[in-house]
């Protein structure tokens, strides 16, 4: 996977050799979690296709996530990603839902 980002969420730098396929950003929001995952934005102004917004998710367990949606860095693309992001999280929280046991809510 080429597309991997790894979000700090504040942890410490890590000191061994890192792939040059990742990258390390800033969450610049955290739109929630659910079955097991968390979906985030990251501005990113130095990738190849210019200053964007990305949408990711990655597993509460890991530091690393996949990019799902690259929007342009505007007020529009901002709004764009709020709609991706909650798509995203209605649909990890259906999952989630599914996989519960009958009569235990």
């Amino acid at each position: 996977m080429d597309n991997i980002i790894r979000p700090t969420f504040g942890a410490p730098r890590r000191t061994e050799a890192t792939d040059p396929r990742r990258v390390q950003v800033l969450t610049q929001r955290v739109y929630g979690e659910a079955h097991g995952c968390r979906v985030c934005l990251v501005h990113d102004e130095s990738a190849p296709e210019g200053d964007v917004y990305k949408v990711v998710v990655g597993f509460l367990t890991d530091d690393e996530v996949s990019t799902v949606a690259i929007l342009p860095a505007t007020p529009e693309g901002d709004t764009d990603c709020e709609i991706v992001a909650l798509a995203i999280l209605r649909t990890l929280g259906m999952i989630e839902a599914r996989l519960e046991p009958p009569g235990s809510a």
